[in-house]
């Protein structure tokens, strides 16, 4: 039987088989969108490419800017960072605004229920509410308190001054769970935590820190949305093997993205963790999608139907986001090559 967009991906992330591999992305830049399909929407692009999970942009999106420097594309935004703009759809933080501990004694962070933050929600919510699963973007443990101090400051305070991150950590979930209270009572019932925690040769911090400083704030955040009856899904770009077992260890329902040139590969740990987790990604946004063909784009897409998704628990996505670089006939090929081969029923499997 056909499923609807959002039971087929429910049924996903339950670790169920649904009658197709479900359809995700956690952000498409808008010049590939739109090399596509000229004239649509987000939201016209979820429907015309039947997207069967719609999420909202990237979290700095949900607090407003003020201009410092318009030349440069320089802008403070409401937590006090200030972000640069470029090519790409996310800002770059470079300076925030606890300089000294003295500095969070005083600091106020934004309001996490004004109704700014869930412009974007309310659009997708209008939209596909009952149709598609509607999940919002948000930030566990980790991006506010880099964003707040730096990342290479909040990395050496973890020697030096230990407390301060701790409680620049706090004040970060604090702020997250009022907001994914607020987002759940509007309707969302996904929340994909989008904390990158490592790079390409690891985490950014050892394992021992991981688990001391960051990983008991998100599973803190994981486990409120999931206690409001919300799904989760946990982002982090890089090679997490060395932290894998403890991401898992919060409950969260799916891993994303899996990326092939950190050396994760997505069959081993979806071998390894079938029965705690649905696997998500690993479409390749490097050579694949940005210098390869629309021929080997599909014939990716179909061995990776063929490998993951038997026994269920698997959404297609990219490695990592569908960025400026991305060729769109690629990116094309890539949905068109789901809905040709993600079928069970093609797979023997339903």
């Amino acid at each position: 039987m056909k499923m609807t967009n959002r039971e087929r991906a429910e049924i996903a992330l339950q670790r169920k088989i649904p009658d197709r591999v479900p359809i995700f992305e956690l952000l498409i830049d808008p010049s590939v969108r739109k090399g596509i399909c000229k004239d649509c929407s987000y939201t016209e692009f979820a429907e015309k490419y039947n997207f069967d999970i719609v999420l909202t942009s990237t979290p700095s999106d949900n607090y407003r800017m003020e201009v410092v420097d318009e030349k440069a594309r320089i802008y403070r935004d409401e937590w006090g960072v200030m972000r640069q703009f470029s090519d790409q759809t996310v800002s770059f933080p470079i300076k925030g605004p606890i300089q000294s501990e003295s500095d969070l004694d005083t600091y106020t962070p934004p309001d996490p229920l004004d109704p700014y933050r869930f412009k974007g929600l309310i659009v997708l919510l209008e939209a596909f509410k009952g149709e598609k699963l509607v999940g919002m973007h948000v930030h566990d443990a980790f991006s506010y308190p880099s964003y707040l101090r730096g990342m290479d400051n909040l990395l050496m305070d973890i020697i030096e001054n230990p407390e301060l991150v701790h409680k620049l950590v706090r004040l970060s979930v604090d702020h997250s769970k009022a907001l994914i209270t607020k987002a759940h009572n509007l309707g969302a019932e996904l929340f994909v935590f989008g904390d990158d925690y490592a790079g390409t040769t690891g985490p950014m911090m050892s394992p021992k820190h991981f688990r001391e400083f960051f990983l008991p704030g998100m599973k803190e955040a994981v486990e409120h949305a999931k206690g409001l009856g919300a799904y989760a899904i946990k982002h982090t770009d890089g090679d997490i093997s060395s932290i894998l077992d403890m991401i898992i260890s919060t409950g969260t329902d799916g891993i994303h993205p899996l990326d092939p040139e950190a050396g994760m590969d997505i069959r081993e740990i979806k071998k390894r963790y079938a029965d705690r987790l649905c696997v998500i990604g690993n479409i390749d946004t490097g050579k694949l999608l940005t210098e390869s063909t629309p021929e080997a784009v599909e014939e990716e897409v179909r061995q990776m139907i063929v490998d993951l998704a038997p026994g269920g628990g698997y959404i297609i996505a990219s490695a990592n986001t569908i960025h400026s670089h991305v060729k769109p006939e690629n990116y094309q090929a890539m949905l068109e090559a789901v809905m040709k081969y993600g079928w069970y029923r093609h797979l023997g499997t339903a």
